[in-house]
């Protein structure tokens, strides 16, 4: 067994390593590289990929188990990505103390499984990259957003990574006190809420982003439909971006089929969707039509379903693995338990879950 100062100069060391990858994803950024093919980015991909391999005690024993050696890789395809699925059994981090964790997410999972935890070093880091993303991805913050979560089944835990992003842009969006934005199915409140911006003389003109869950933005449309006449609060700039999945309250429903019935909140206009998950500091985000795309530091492949090291076909349905460069102190290299296809421009759709698959907090919808 290590001394215990061998052990702290160890993880001193790490940190350090942690602090420095950060600081290259900041100058990189300020470069304006708008996508992860640039060689910048992929320099700091394999760099960062042979850190984690080495200093990640889980991974680097995956990488090891593929048959993968971290000097020989010279292209992202050829980099392990880790499965979700060992979030939920092991501590994946590169720090082995857990006193580097100033929080720890962990997913919703479903009743008598085991949720995963994601080990999070610097909350402040997981904020700077949710903002940024959100400015590149949706609405720059010159634009005022003004943010409203409906988030039942996510505010009744205390750790929910969903939840700290919403309540982290209302913050940033300078709004007082914002357990009081927060709703959980109390729909005659949320309604107040809008009645009162609107009589304030709220901006018709400044976006209200209301982040809700899909079975509760459901629920409430249902609710609006038997009014006898259309609230005036409508005439807001809403825009509602949902976050998926209806979670055991009902049945899946088609992406198209359910934005349609959420366009009453926003007077026609596209409803958007966000793909995020515990494992990942870094969200994707869709303006209309279940079309995702990343903000420049991450990418999305599928992979093949029935071959572990394959890649699927240009267009075919796949597993989704994640390239998370923010993903510092932890693991950038995900094989999540969804299926996608990947579109042009980069973009790509989710198309549903593994059978074999948990029901989890992330996007998930059926399609035609």
């Amino acid at each position: 067994m290590k001394p215990a100062h061998e052990i702290l100069q160890k993880e001193n060391a790490l940190a350090t390593k942690v602090e420095h990858f950060r600081n290259r994803f900041r100058k990189i950024l300020q470069l304006q590289h708008r996508d992860t093919r640039s060689k910048d980015w992929h320099d700091f991909t394999l760099e960062l990929f042979r850190f984690q391999a080495q200093a990640n005690p889980v991974y680097g024993r995956f990488v090891e188990l593929m048959g993968v050696v971290p000097s020989e890789v010279r292209a992202v395809q050829e980099i392990p990505f880790l499965p979700v699925e060992l979030y939920q059994k092991q501590r994946i981090s590169v720090f082995s103390n857990p006193s580097y964790d100033s929080h720890s997410f962990e997913s919703s999972g479903t009743t008598g499984s085991m949720p995963s935890k994601h080990p999070i070093d610097d909350l402040d880091w997981y904020d700077e990259v949710a903002f940024d993303g959100f400015a590149r991805m949706v609405c720059d913050w010159n634009d005022r957003p003004l943010f409203i979560g409906l988030l039942p089944g996510y505010l009744e835990r205390n750790n929910s990574s969903l939840v700290h992003m919403v309540q982290s842009f209302m913050s940033k969006a300078n709004q007082d006190n914002p357990e009081e934005w927060f709703f959980l199915r109390e729909f005659d409140a949320l309604e107040s809420k809008l009645s009162q911006l609107l009589d304030s003389g709220f901006p018709r003109e400044r976006p209200i982003y209301i982040v809700g869950v899909t079975h509760a933005l459901l629920t409430w449309v249902k609710c609006l439909n038997q009014h006898a006449t259309p609230p005036a609060w409508l005439d807001l700039s809403i825009h509602v971006i949902e976050t998926g999945g209806m979670k055991g309250h009902g049945k899946e429903r088609i992406r198209t089929e359910v934005h349609e019935e959420l366009s009453l909140l926003t007077k026609g206009r596209p409803v958007g969707s966000e793909y995020g998950m515990t494992e990942l500091l870094s969200q994707a985000w869709s303006h209309a039509h279940g079309v995702f795309r990343c903000p420049p530091w991450m990418e999305v492949r599928m992979g093949a379903l029935n071959d572990p090291k394959g890649w699927a076909e240009d267009g075919k349905q796949g597993r989704i693995h994640i390239v998370d460069l923010a993903n510092v102190s932890t693991c950038a290299f995900i094989a999540t338990s969804d299926i996608g296809r990947r579109l042009d421009n980069d973009s790509f759709e989710v198309l549903g879950r593994y059978d074999h698959a948990e029901v989890r907090g992330c996007n998930l919808m059926a399609i035609d």
